[in-house]
């Protein structure tokens, strides 16, 4: 079977950095830990035909069967390993107890159920699952079951169309096309096209800059946005009610969208008409109320945030940089900037619910 990319000569993800000398020991272990991970897992990227996508693709690879169908090839030990240690990496991503040792105290049951065993929310389904996502998301024209993965019905998506991550890369991209493209009208675009897939369908499951791709560019302008392969489920044996799935889907979108914006263009005025769009279009203010929520609480778990949620010197906040590295991995945020992020992330929601 064809491998379509050089895995061996691949371009490295744009926001990946050397971690100085000047950090302490433990840190530079779980700053090399999370890109060597990272980087293994990642088995090919988006077969764009213009440009060289930055996109990864995980859980499987891109590859072609015989008949000369592309298909996310899901076979080989890297995929079954990424599969199971998904479950495993996510099981903190999104909240932790503050105090553990007074809930064990207080509730030991609870505390073995929230703490010690809570299991994962969501995670990157087996090929039955992703197909049953597939087809409640209303995306079954574009993706659908194959013997060795999941079909990718339309490949022209992936090769002719241009991800929201490739977009806000595009300065790190040789493409004369992406640097026609206005990233702002874009996001316009993708959470318009978010909040009616979930009036329609529901919680996606993981929403990212990396999973929304628009297949039409009418001279920069950027229409008919569709996401990328759903291959994040969320779990049947957790009661999680719509509003939650629907929250935790747009909060993954902010948040990634914000650590998008602001490595582009380091400005927080930029990073706040960002978040606007967003939080805008969505436009359904029991979500947006939600999310301010989420934040407040905690969500996501994040290693810099501990001063601006006043966490107690507790296991918590000890091991909240081995607990935070998979939502560290998949958004790329920065120690240093993860509580302006989350101080940001509530703002923007202040600022939409307070409108009339």
């Amino acid at each position: 079977m064809k491998n379509m990319f050089n895995l061996e000569t691949g371009p490295r993800e744009p926001e990946e950095e050397i971690p100085q000398q000047t950090e302490n020991k433990d840190g530079l272990i779980r700053e090399s830990l999370g890109k060597r991970v990272q980087g293994v897992m990642n088995e090919s990227r988006l077969p764009n035909e213009e440009y060289e996508s930055t996109v990864g693709v995980y859980g499987g690879k891109m590859n072609f069967d015989q008949e000369g169908r592309m298909v996310w090839d899901r076979r080989g030990i890297i995929s079954k390993v990424d599969k199971a240690g998904d479950a495993i990496l996510r099981t903190y991503d999104e909240h932790l107890v503050k105090e553990p040792g007074k809930l064990l105290r207080k509730h030991p049951r609870i505390a073995a159920k929230k703490f010690f065993a809570p299991g994962t929310k969501r995670y990157r389904g087996s090929n039955e699952e992703v197909a049953e996502n597939i087809e409640r998301l209303g995306l079954s024209e574009y993706y659908g079951p194959h013997e060795n993965g999941i079909e990718i019905k339309k490949p022209e998506v992936y090769k002719q169309g241009l991800a929201l991550q490739d977009i806000y890369r595009s300065d790190l991209i040789e493409s004369d096309k992406l640097k026609e493209t206005d990233r702002f009208q874009a996001l316009v675009e993708a959470s318009k096209y978010i909040r009616g897939v979930h009036d329609e369908h529901g919680g996606i499951g993981e929403i990212l800059v990396s999973d929304i791709i628009f297949q039409e560019d009418k001279d920069g302008k950027l229409e008919k946005p569709v996401l990328n392969l759903p291959d994040i489920v969320f779990n049947k044996e957790k009661i999680t009610s719509e509003k939650d799935k629907k929250t935790t889907d747009i909060l993954d979108f902010l948040s990634s969208v914000l650590v998008e914006e602001y490595r582009r263009s380091q400005k927080l005025e930029d990073v706040d008409r960002a978040l606007d769009t967003v939080v805008e279009n969505y436009g359904d203010k029991d979500i947006i109320s939600l999310v301010e929520s989420f934040v407040k609480r905690g969500r996501l778990t994040l290693q810099g945030d501990t001063e601006f949620l006043h966490l107690p010197n507790t296991l918590t906040k000890k091991a909240r940089g081995i607990f935070s590295q998979h939502n560290k991995a998949r958004l790329g945020s920065k120690k240093d900037f993860e509580g302006t992020m989350k101080k940001k992330i509530i703002d923007a929601c202040e600022r939409f619910l307070s409108k009339e």
